[in-house]
């Protein structure tokens, strides 16, 4: 009974602290790669099985909250007027996030050099929604076979699909709308549960990620590049971050006659927890606070705006992912089309939307952002070494 007690006890007190055992993992992944690469080059098999564990949720992940996001729109006889705004207000912003984002990167460049690059792995398949130009791309977004589009990486033809049932099951329900919302409502916390348990095992993933990376680029002496082009990628993610946190939002709040300036201090409460937890979802509470008590937000809109918020407004994310493609892309010697940005951007805006209000969720829709445009999923390799301290800064931004 004690030797349980003590088990429960370590697991709880693993749990609070997984945000420093994560960031202990990286500095240990680091060392092991640098002190000891010929060791830390067997070490990649925790970091396989937790890509692969990510990899597992995508679909369910992207598919089931665009789903249970529309069947939730309804509050009350609501959706109307403020839910056509809201949602149109968050998708505007998170566009406006990705178009950021990629024109930091294509400005500053990060991972782009003359005299450095890594090789890319061999990709085992090619993603439907990568082959052919721009008229391939939108004709992508209604895919003929839904199983496919699944197993070939086509985002945005789930996302298609996704969004079309969602608007069929308000229709087809009626004024029993609640009852089918509710199974999908559920299925969704299923799935969160889930993510939160392969978050669990995060630190021995980063471990097995960062310890082989760092000891390849210290075995082929690229290791001071490639610290380099990582810092490169960090500032111009962070670059990203700022414009739109300290430019884009407040000017959209200014023309909406609301002073920025009063408004985020009403809101620093909301932010500083979305900070320290990295978490959307586990933010809503203090959010809703905020918007009522400090920000004199009425009842009936903040218990509409924000819980929806929670689960599509990831303009911080849509950033993140916007910049890092791009990086990778740069990292391996890839030259994307204009073709392939585009796709970056509709990916990177609709999987933002879809991601969960989790820490860690970036990293799941990164993985298809990469498949989408055929870049090599061990980019995310080079990306985990700073995600945590640009997860927490990108949470308080959503």
């Amino acid at each position: 009974m004690t030797n349980t007690m003590n088990v429960k006890a370590f697991f709880n007190f693993y749990i609070r602290y997984l945000n420093t055992f994560m960031i202990l993992a990286i500095a240990l992944g680091g060392l092991l790669g640098y002190l000891a690469p010929e060791m830390a080059l067997t070490l990649g098999f925790p970091g396989d099985l937790f890509i692969r564990a990510l990899k597992i949720l995508i679909v369910p992940i992207i598919f089931i909250s665009m789903l249970a996001g529309i069947l939730g729109l309804e509050k009350g006889n609501e959706l109307g007027r403020v839910g056509l705004k809201t949602f149109t207000y968050y998708m505007v912003t998170t566009a406006l996030a990705v178009i950021t984002g990629l024109i930091a990167v294509n400005i500053i460049q990060p991972g782009k050099s003359e005299t450095f690059h890594l090789t890319p792995p061999p990709i085992e398949a090619t993603s439907t929604a990568q082959q052919g130009g721009l008229l391939k791309v939108v004709m992508n977004v209604v895919p003929e076979n839904i199983v496919q589009a699944a197993a070939t990486g086509n985002v945005l033809g789930i996302i298609f699909f996704a969004i079309f049932l969602g608007v069929a099951l308000r229709h087809a329900a009626g004024d029993e709308l609640p009852v089918v919302a509710r199974p999908v409502a559920v299925l969704f916390d299923a799935l969160i549960w889930m993510v939160d348990r392969v978050m669990v095992i995060a630190p021995f993933g980063i471990v097995g990620l960062i310890a082989p990376l760092v000891a390849e680029t210290v075995l082929s002496n690229d290791f001071a590049e490639l610290g380099v082009e990582i810092q490169w990628y960090f500032a111009t993610v962070m670059s990203g971050l700022l414009i739109h946190g300290v430019i884009t939002l407040p000017l959209l709040l200014f023309l909406s006659k609301v002073n920025p300036i009063r408004f985020f201090l009403a809101m620093f409460p909301a932010v500083s927890t979305a900070f320290s937890t990295a978490s959307s979802a586990a933010t809503l509470p203090v959010t809703i606070d905020s918007l009522q008590s400090r920000a004199g937000v009425p009842e009936k809109y903040a218990g509409f705006v924000a819980p929806l918020g929670a689960t599509v407004n990831m303009d911080g994310t849509a950033i993140y992912e916007a910049v890092a493609a791009l990086f990778i892309a740069n990292i391996y010697g890839i030259d994307l089309t204009f073709s392939q940005q585009c796709i970056i951007f509709l990916t990177a805006t609709f999987s933002a939307i879809g991601a969960a209000g989790i820490p860690g969720a970036g990293l799941i829709m990164m993985t298809m952002i990469l498949s989408a445009v055929g870049l090599p999923e061990d980019g995310i390799k080079l990306i985990v070494v700073v995600d945590r301290i640009l997860d927490m800064v990108r949470t308080g931004l959503n």
